[in-house]
């Protein structure tokens, strides 16, 4: 016997999203078909063209690019980061081992899902990436020092002219 009155959660715009995503990326039709049948609100809102570029972010196609800096985005992402540590070094990349220092330090991240990539990224705090990376480590602070930065607006603006003007 079937029952009629079935209740299914209640989910967000965002979770709704991250199982279509799923269920496409799997080329699962019936799953699609069901999550637009039981979220009719939801699936309104997510193909609707603000909706969409609304959450668009540029970040999400950072890994395509060489330098992820000179995108305008408001997420502080690992590549990102890695650039601005380049620039201060003046090179093309950041010299090995801070990527392992940006891993183990003890900052506050988000994880966000990047949709272009099929992935979790982190997402740094940026008043602590400032405060507890940038300024913390003696080298980062000498050159930081050096160039007469006082932010990480700043340091950001620079590095992604920096890269601009190199490629």
């Amino acid at each position: 016997m079937r029952r009629l009155n079935v209740t299914h959660p209640q989910i967000n715009l965002e979770d709704f999203i991250y199982y279509y995503h799923i269920a496409h990326k799997r080329k699962n039709i019936r799953a699609l078909n069901q999550l637009c049948h039981l979220y009719p609100e939801l699936s309104a809102m997510a193909f609707q063209n603000d909706s969409l570029s609304k959450r668009y972010d540029p970040s999400e196609y950072d890994y395509y690019r060489w330098h992820p800096i000179t995108m305008g985005s408001a997420y502080m992402t690992e590549r990102r980061i890695m650039d601005m540590v380049a620039y201060l070094f003046s090179r093309d990349r950041a010299p090995k081992g801070y990527k392992h220092r940006l891993r183990t330090a003890a900052l506050s991240y988000r994880l966000m899902f990047n949709y272009a990539l099929d992935r979790y990224q982190k997402d740094y705090d940026r008043q602590e990436l400032w405060t507890n990376f940038f300024l913390r480590l003696p080298e980062l602070q000498q050159r930081i020092e050096d160039r007469h930065i006082r932010s990480l607006m700043e340091l950001e603006y620079r590095a992604a002219e920096y890269f601009m003007d190199n490629d």
